[in-house]
């Protein structure tokens, strides 16, 4: 089969196959452990326009307004430089995807990235400055700028082939089939990383285990089915845990496991479950996933990240995960909700399932943002209706009074009512 996949041209293929092949390849028990669900390609695009998309080309807007007003002005060396600035920094900006999967957030973030600088590129060619562009070889957007973390080994292996798969792809597409790109074509970076996102821990010596609690034998006496105590499964001791650490991105994007709150502790095992908490000030009843929304809220507040967007569960409104959004929109240093959809549907490409989810944007500072609902559902995923609002969106995704900052009144304070009740079997003709 290897074989006969290689006699294939492979050119074309759209790497976003390669997250559902993998999941394919997940058996029902491990799938469910790690959470693994691949987006589909639509709702991707939804989420990295207004996480990357949007105010990148906010600011090539200006530049190219700038440049066109130095231009009149005869300042055309200027205009030059001005365009070539916003290259230099658009070539250094990173992008992180947490719970990177097989890659596919940080491939479609390559290729509208790499959109936008082939639209910067065809500006200085306009300008005149060919120098500049004929000198871009390791000055331009490449797999380099994309930085992932997948707990899955080979999820992360295939994440690091889909980039330069991507990339590839966009080199001949621009370029032609036969200028190849400049040596070494492959390079050996390893910008996807294999660990939890979560939580770091000490190494414990010799690994303890378990039965696997699933497989049985036949029991040589009584022929039914018991424990086979053959079937062993390595239990983690995680020793002195303590918060991993994220690398620094301008942006962060991604999918994060969907386990419900009350589900961490029996998917994940008690000493992940005790570790975790003992690295975090999530409530233990939040959805798994608000963990990767506080990491992510705290590193626009404090680490200099532009924006984050993430996939989750749409229980996200539910008062446990919502306190994690309230807390990063209420500090000194808060965030605000720049894009959100609630309740927005999903289909599992597996078993056809049927998911509610949320997409959130968060940007720092306080302003309005973008409130998505959906009108009509009936062509999802490529095709849905939406309405939009805009206005300030409170932690439960709303717009309007912010509800969940309510407080009591004081004039009722000492004041009670037993409300309306009904007393007596009596009953009115």
């Amino acid at each position: 089969m290897l074989i006969q996949a290689a006699e294939h041209v492979w050119t074309e293929v759209e790497p976003a196959i390669f997250g559902t092949l993998l999941e394919r390849a997940l058996n029902p028990k491990e799938r469910a452990k790690l959470g693994a669900h691949y987006t589909p390609r639509a709702y991707v695009e939804r989420l990295i326009g207004p996480t990357i998309m949007e105010p990148l080309r906010a600011d090539w807007d200006g530049v190219r307004g700038a440049a066109a007003t130095l231009i009149e002005e005869g300042k055309a060396d200027e205009a030059k430089a001005f365009v070539e600035a916003f290259h230099s920094r658009l070539a250094q900006t990173k992008v992180l995807d947490p719970a990177c999967g097989t890659g596919n957030f940080l491939y479609v973030a390559m290729a509208r990235m790499k959109e936008l600088e082939g639209e910067v590129l065809d500006l200085l060619v306009e300008l005149g400055d060919d120098q500049y562009v004929a000198e871009l070889t390791g000055h331009t957007i490449t797999p380099e700028n994309f930085l992932g973390i997948e707990i899955n080994p080979r999820a992360a292996a295939i994440a690091q082939l889909v980039l330069w798969i991507g990339y590839l792809q966009w080199h001949f597409r621009v370029n032609g089939a036969d200028r190849t790109p400049p040596e070494p074509i492959l390079r050996d970076v390893k910008t996807i990383e294999n660990r939890d996102a979560l939580i770091e821990w000490d190494e414990a010596g010799e690994p303890v285990t378990r039965w696997d609690s699933e497989t049985m034998k036949e029991h040589p006496v009584t022929g039914k089915k018991v424990p086979d105590e053959t079937a062993r499964v390595e239990v983690c001791r995680y020793v002195k845990p303590r918060a991993a650490k994220w690398p620094k991105a301008d942006f962060i994007v991604g999918n994060p496991p969907f386990i419900g709150g009350k589900d961490v502790r029996d998917r994940l095992g008690d000493g992940y479950f005790k570790a975790l908490f003992a690295t975090t000030d999530v409530p233990e009843s939040a959805d798994f996933v608000m963990h990767w929304w506080d990491k992510a809220a705290t590193a626009v507040r404090k680490a200099g990240t532009h924006r984050f967007g993430f996939v989750t569960t749409n229980s996200i409104t539910q008062v446990f995960s919502r306190r994690v959004i309230a807390k990063h929109l209420d500090a000194k240093d808060r965030v605000s909700l720049q894009f959100a959809i609630p309740n927005h549907p999903w289909v599992d490409e597996k078993d056809g399932a049927a998911v509610r989810i949320a997409m959130t944007v968060v940007a720092p500072g306080k302003a309005a943002g973008h409130h998505w609902s959906v009108a009509d559902e009936s062509g999802a995923p490529d095709h849905l209706v939406y309405t939009e609002r805009v206005g300030q969106i409170s932690a439960d995704l709303r717009l309007g009074a912010d509800l969940t900052a309510t407080v009591a009144l004081l004039a009722n304070d000492g004041l009670c009512s037993p409300g309306v009740k009904l007393h007596g079997d009596d009953v009115l003709p």
